[in-house]
């Protein structure tokens, strides 16, 4: 792919998460993020097949690059911290589950990838239970998803607990 051809994909990503500050995915239409990144529709068409397509590949982008493989925990609150408003139009403010299986299955291949590069000892029982698996791909699944309902009703609560007491809470949890 040329530069000009990630520029592109790109602007459209970073168009689509600036309209996720203001609206909910569903209200957010494919003319608008065109609008937005100042391209065409079959711009958009050449390198997404719809609105999630771009979604799946705008989060992958933006979790992948802030997410320090070293504190999975910590780097995914920040990122909902510095874009609390964004996280609320897609995680509560939303009637589609997509960003949730999204992330799921993110943060899974995260913290199978940190299991196998001996990265999870900051958090113990997250570690204990992926390598005690038989498989370990759905336990880091079923991690991951509870973790993120977490994440999810702590955007919902308006965030009554800080950051600190929320990481501390799942780094200390012994039991699913």
């Amino acid at each position: 792919m040329t530069q000009q051809q990630e520029e592109r994909k790109e602007a459209l990503a970073d168009s689509l998460r600036d309209l996720l500050k203001h609206e909910a995915i569903e209200k957010v239409t494919v003319d608008q993020i065109c609008q937005e990144a100042k391209v065409h529709r079959s711009t958009f068409y050449r390198y997404f097949t719809d609105k999630y397509d771009l979604m799946y590949y705008s989060f992958e982008r933006l979790m992948i690059a802030r997410i320090d493989e070293n504190n999975v925990i910590d780097s995914i609150i920040a990122i909902i911290v510095n874009d609390k408003e964004l996280f609320r139009n897609v995680s509560i403010n939303n009637n589609n589950g997509t960003l949730f299986w999204m992330m799921v299955k993110m943060l899974s291949y995260q913290l199978i990838k940190a299991d196998e590069e001996g990265r999870l000892h900051s958090i113990g029982w997250v570690q204990r239970a992926i390598e005690s698996s038989t498989n370990k791909e759905l336990t880091a699944k079923m991690i991951s998803g509870a973790c993120l309902t977490l994440m999810f009703e702590w955007v919902d609560s308006n965030y009554q607990m800080s950051p600190k007491e929320l990481s501390e809470f799942v780094k200390n949890m012994k039991h699913l």
